[in-house]
């Protein structure tokens, strides 16, 4: 599962593996730091000091969100996200090879965390954290689908050599024009749905 947001253009931006590595080391980072600061800004009290704590943590999430909007139109996410008919033999294996590696993290991710909240809610003598309202979920799902989004591309940025070495401009200004599709607006309400959903229930609670 993965997600390539083409430009008004139909070209495809150029990004270096410097920046992508940055960028998707952020969302990978930035989300669950944002997350943790947000989800328990209330133990820093009623005053000041809770508010800075969830702004901050908000403003994390931010960053990571942009930072995915800045990897969407690579090249690299191209490579994940883009329709199988319009990759090369090279191409798809790339991503073939990227969506191994995320499988596999993926689901010892998910099985850890599996374990840890059956630990969490059937030992008494434990006093492990385990999410119990609407805003816990939300914020737990919407990092499940960035990770999705993101983790094959991070491993692109970390494998394949420099763009800007492997091919010329005038090949990445090749591809052919084609008007955005329909599906970014789609995700882009999907988005920014779940953000106002997010604030909503934090607002509310």
């Amino acid at each position: 599962m993965s997600f390539y947001m083409r430009t008004a253009n139909g070209r495809v931006a150029q990004r270096s593996r410097a920046s992508m590595r940055l960028a998707t080391g952020i969302i990978l980072a930035g989300y669950p730091l944002g997350a943790l600061l947000t989800l328990n800004s209330s133990l820093a009290g009623d005053g000041s000091g809770a508010f800075a704590l969830n702004l901050t943590g908000l403003a994390i999430i931010a960053i990571a969100i942009f930072a995915f909007f800045y990897i969407a139109p690579s090249y690299m996410q191209r490579i994940v996200g883009e329709q199988l008919c319009e990759l090369d033999d090279l191409e798809r294996d790339l991503r073939q090879k990227a969506y191994a590696f995320a499988y596999h993290l993926l689901t010892g991710l998910v099985a850890s965390a599996i374990f840890y909240l059956a630990v969490a809610n059937d030992d008494t003598r434990l006093t492990l954290w385990a999410p119990d309202s609407y805003t816990h979920w939300n914020t737990i799902f919407w990092g499940v689908l960035l990770y999705c989004f993101t983790l094959p591309t991070a491993y692109l940025a970390w494998t394949m050599p420099d763009i800007a070495h492997e091919f010329g401009e005038d090949e990445l200004e090749a591809e052919p024009v084609r008007k955005p599709g329909v599906r970014w607006w789609l995700w882009g309400l999907i988005i920014a749905g779940g953000i106002g959903g997010f604030i909503l229930a934090r607002t509310i609670t």
